[in-house]
């Protein structure tokens, strides 16, 4: 059925038993339980059964551990694990920002993003200014055009019923 694993472990079961008991943190723990069924001495094949997942990702989990231990296994998450980057625009500046997008003075992303180049010389990129306005919860909300040629009395009559 396949030979053991080798590695060469720097944390008992217990230790890793325990490490997988405190972490929160759900891909994390998932990592930390197929360690420590590893170390009791489970073939990769039940360690996939036991915890389920991919036997590749086992595979990657005991190279990782190889390369950094423990350490680097639980760093290597994916999401939310950082805090990302400043922001470019200080508060006052994203302030003054906001104050423009509730004016109504933006019809499109890149309309704001020209003004904030124009105005303060920093350059975002389409994404980056639309994470920060979706942040800030601002919406680019102006009203629908309206043809040259519609008739606003006329309009409010046929809403009326008349």
């Amino acid at each position: 059925m396949g030979q053991r694993i080798q590695v060469e472990w720097h944390e008992t079961a217990d230790e890793l038993k325990q490490l997988y008991q405190q972490e929160r943190h759900p891909q994390r723990r998932t990592r930390l339980q197929a360690l420590w069924h590893l170390r009791q001495g489970d073939r990769i094949e039940e360690v996939v059964a036991k915890v389920g997942v991919a036997y590749r990702s086992v595979q990657n989990w005991l190279g990782w551990y190889r390369v950094g231990g423990v350490g680097e296994v639980c760093r290597r998450v994916t999401g939310y694990h950082s805090q990302g980057v400043e922001a470019y625009l200080n508060a006052l500046q994203q302030q003054a920002l906001a104050a423009k997008v509730a004016l109504g003075e933006f019809r499109t992303v890149w309309d704001a993003v020209q003004w904030v180049e124009d105005r303060w010389g920093i350059r975002y990129s389409y994404h980056g200014l639309y994470a920060l306005l979706k942040r800030h919860a601002l919406h680019l909300k102006v009203p629908r055009p309206r043809s040259d040629k519609a008739d606003p009395q006329q309009q409010e009559a046929w809403k009326k019923g008349g």
